[in-house]
């Protein structure tokens, strides 16, 4: 990743300023030529003096990240500050800390955005600690045109009867507050909460426009990952989750007559496996997912079919379908503050069954393709966009989102300044 651009640069810059301090030696001892021999003696001695004090002084650097990075970050003792190591240790300190994330403060900088875009798609976690708060508001817009034959066919293109048309519109503002806490032993818990408006609007065939709309709380969720595998050569980074969902929502089976659904009435338990690869200055991501919806009953309107203008309720034992679902993409850091993501998103959704009959037109297969741009405004804040397509009917038109997610140290130490000189 860029970590590794920029350490090599510092790296490169190190042995340049050896290298000019030799030169200015040099220089300091042609110079010195025409002196007296004592004069000499003197002038070498000093230009020597103070090229060995800059190149430990740079050493004890390179010394310094060293054992903050074996040590996880640790504050080093007064005896390890006074130490020293040998010239001979200076290609292996600085490879150290090129394979590793925490240089300094620029480094760390031209990484976080790209790190973001990760923990938000569930390709990373935060470190222990580090708490998280997310407020992302989101706008869904769907469509579909219903068309209601009443009568039969004579032809294939011939029908006689009755044929109504049927237009809906439907718009959805969406605000989520998520809370990400990292845990000790390469854990993170999340919490969310959705909140917002739902408007449905329907024109008929004779352009009769009727609204529904409803605010309120959605289905709050929680989870908690765990990284399993470290990337290490062929090897990707692997997490793993649980997430599992209430039914805070209001649900369509709950509803007064100028209402619609923000929660789903069903309780869902979900399970999710992401590898995250880099490969400089990109990282592939992939996610494989499965959802169990849990049954449930609950109460509808039956009409009944020797009398259809006569409706009574009944009690009746739902099975939504399971999902299987999967997503890949990359994320492409394009500077220190910005990276950009393409991914693509697909789910199927078995067929949801009422008294153990499939309902028609239960199974879903949903499939968008999504944009999305992460943005470090200020040190731990970030600006996150996505905008993402729908590619089947069963899946909104359009899709847009704003994060602004911020961090607070909770606990452990933070990092420590580096040295100036």
């Amino acid at each position: 990743m860029l970590r590794r651009i920029l350490i090599n640069g510092s790296f490169m810059m190190l042995l340049l300023s050896v290298g000019a301090m030799r030169a200015q030696s040099a220089t300091a001892a042609d110079a010195a030529q025409a002196l007296p021999k004592d004069a000499i003696d003197v002038k070498l001695q000093d230009a020597l003096r103070e090229r060995d004090a800059i190149i430990r002084n740079l050493l004890e650097r390179v010394s310094e990240l060293e054992r903050r990075l074996n040590s996880g970050g640790t504050t080093p003792s007064k005896a390890d500050e006074n130490r020293v190591p040998a010239p001979s240790s200076l290609s292996s300190a600085v490879t150290s800390v090129v394979s590793t994330s925490t240089y300094d403060s620029t480094e760390r900088k031209a990484t976080e955005a790209l790190d973001q875009a990760l923990i938000v798609r569930g390709g990373l976690l935060l470190p222990s600690g580090t708490l998280e708060i997310d407020n992302t508001a989101s706008y869904f817009s769907a469509s579909s045109d219903h068309l209601t034959i009443d009568g039969f066919a004579l032809l294939p293109v011939l029908v006689v009867g009755d044929i109504t048309s049927e237009r809906v519109r439907e718009d959805y503002l969406l605000p989520t507050f998520t809370a990400r806490l990292g845990l000790p032993h390469k854990f993170q818990m999340d919490f969310q909460v959705p909140y917002g408006y739902e408007l449905i609007r329907t024109v008929d065939a004779e352009n009769n426009q009727t609204s529904q709309g409803s605010f309120g709380l959605g289905d709050i969720s929680a989870g908690i990952a765990r990284q399993l595998t470290r990337e290490h050569g062929s090897i990707p980074d692997m997490l793993a989750s649980v997430r599992f969902k209430s039914t805070t929502g209001k649900d369509s089976y709950n509803l007064q007559s100028s209402q619609t659904a923000l929660g789903t009435g069903f309780n869902a338990l979900q399970g999710n496996i992401t590898l995250a690869k880099s490969s400089d200055p990109v990282v592939f991501f992939g996610n494989l997912s499965y959802t169990a919806n849990l049954a449930a009953n609950h109460t509808v309107l039956v009409t009944d079919p020797n009398n259809p203008a006569a409706t009574t309720t009944m009690v009746g034992h739902f099975k939504p379908g399971d999902a299987v679902g999967f997503q890949i993409g990359s994320i492409l850091a394009l500077n220190p503050e910005t990276s950009m993501t393409l991914g693509w998103d697909q789910r199927f959704t078995r067929a949801t069954q009422l008294n153990g009959a499939d309902l028609p037109a239960s199974y879903l297969v949903e499939g968008t393709l999504r944009l999305g741009m992460s943005y470090l405004y200020a040190p731990g804040r970030t600006l996150d966009l996505s905008f993402g397509v729908g590619l089947t009917p069963d899946t909104p038109n359009l899709q847009f989102s704003v994060g602004l997610p911020f961090r607070i140290p909770l606990w452990g130490s933070k990092p420590k300044k580096l040295p100036t000189k």
